[in-house]
């Protein structure tokens, strides 16, 4: 899914006095690209992210999906393309601690009132393919931050969104568990073709990742990009 960001401003309101966190910030992203997004702390990385996932509404600008400008759409249109086109996936994995790891992948499934069957199948398989097939009926806080994080994953990829979009996904965990992490998403985006944003400060990372982007208060630029040694699936 080609994603394109025109002329994006977002500010908050204090007091009566506006305070600018993005300006006027354009980028193109490709389907099936895998990007960095660094930048120094209080900058607008998550809001940044917040805004491209239509979690939070521009001030002034465009979000373009496939021509698609999103935020002329109404809010229910949104709501369904967020669901149905965009995984999420934050530094804390915000499980719901009450249910299983299988009861919380499914849950955006049930969102969508998909039938059961074919959504606790797809759900298991899921959670076999990020290693956790043996954890599929423990609760949250019976599993370790990094297989707390990979249920965060799994779910995240329950109705096979086209965007993952990766807040920090790794800033609680060891480097080998967020290694692990990083495995995961980077096979997801060159088996599947998933276009992948996330956000870290980890620089070694981010050098990883095909394309990178930093963002700091004179904009978002292109830093520096390698040649993917697989090639993402086209979408």
């Amino acid at each position: 899914m080609r994603i394109e960001i025109r002329g994006l401003h977002k500010s908050y309101w204090m007091n009566d006095a506006e305070i600018p966190v993005l300006r006027a910030l354009d980028v193109v992203i490709e389907p099936g690209q895998y990007v960095s997004l660094t930048g120094p702390s209080g900058v607008g990385k998550s809001t940044f992210l917040h805004v491209l996932g239509t979690l939070d509404t521009p001030t002034q600008g465009q979000v373009i999906f496939d021509d698609v400008d999103l935020w002329q759409q109404p809010p229910a249109a949104i709501a369904r393309f967020r669901n149905k086109f965009i995984g999420f996936v934050f530094q804390f994995h915000h499980l719901l601690p009450e249910f299983t790891a299988l009861e919380n992948v499914i849950m955006p499934a049930r969102v969508q009132r998909a039938p059961l069957g074919p959504a606790v199948r797809r759900a298991k398989e899921l959670l076999a393919e990020v290693g956790l097939a043996h954890r599929i009926e423990h609760r949250p806080g019976e599993l370790s931050g990094g297989e707390q994080q990979r249920v965060a994953l799994a779910r995240a990829l329950m109705n096979e969104p086209r965007v993952l979009l990766a807040d920090e996904p790794t800033g609680n965990l060891d480097e080998t568990t967020g290694a692990g992490i990083h495995e995961i998403v980077e096979r997801l985006n060159r088996e599947r073709g998933i276009t992948a944003i996330v956000v870290t400060h980890n620089p070694r990372l981010a050098e990883r990742m095909p394309r990178r982007l930093h963002l700091d208060r004179t904009g978002l630029h292109d830093v520096g990009a390698r040649r993917p040694e697989h090639p993402p699936v086209p979408t």
